[in-house]
């Protein structure tokens, strides 16, 4: 009986780890539905951890919000194609000089714990200095940085 337990559990750890990490899209099953929200809206979602009694998987967002759970019969793998991994290699470089410049700021004002509000008011008097930009385009990046 021991050993019936042990394959079990072996089983269901291979399986939790072939899936989790998996982008998927949801769509509707003739099974059995988990009646999530999500399905079919064409989002692309991460599967997390089993959802336990459910027999279902949690599913995240890109943001990595919990978006509730979904059967594998749900779920469609998502191949990457060369147009998402040129988006996601952009907003890498994008998050990149983000915090790059966070780092010369702080070390540009000998600061030692980052401030998001002081350095956005940086970010502004910097664009005010600026005198190759119209006062167009500093209203709008600055509209952008109080977005953030």
């Amino acid at each position: 009986m021991n050993k019936f337990f042990n394959n079990l559990l072996n089983k269901i750890n291979k399986k939790e780890k072939i899936m989790k990490g998996k982008k998927v899209k949801l769509v509707a099953s003739k099974s059995k539905t988990s009646n999530n929200a999500h399905l079919g809206n064409g989002e692309v979602y991460t599967v997390g951890e089993p959802s336990g009694q459910l027999q279902g998987w949690l599913v995240y967002n890109s943001f990595g919000g919990g978006c509730g759970w979904a059967y594998e019969c749900e779920m469609v793998v998502f191949n990457l194609g060369m147009k998402e991994l040129e988006k996601e290699l952009s907003d890498a470089k994008t998050n990149l000089d983000t915090v790059q410049s966070k780092i010369d700021w702080m070390k540009e004002t000998g600061s030692e714990n980052f401030s998001e509000d002081e350095f956005k008011v940086y970010q502004t008097l910097k664009l005010l200095d600026d005198g190759k930009l119209s006062m167009i385009e500093k209203s709008r990046l600055i509209a952008d940085l109080i977005k953030k």
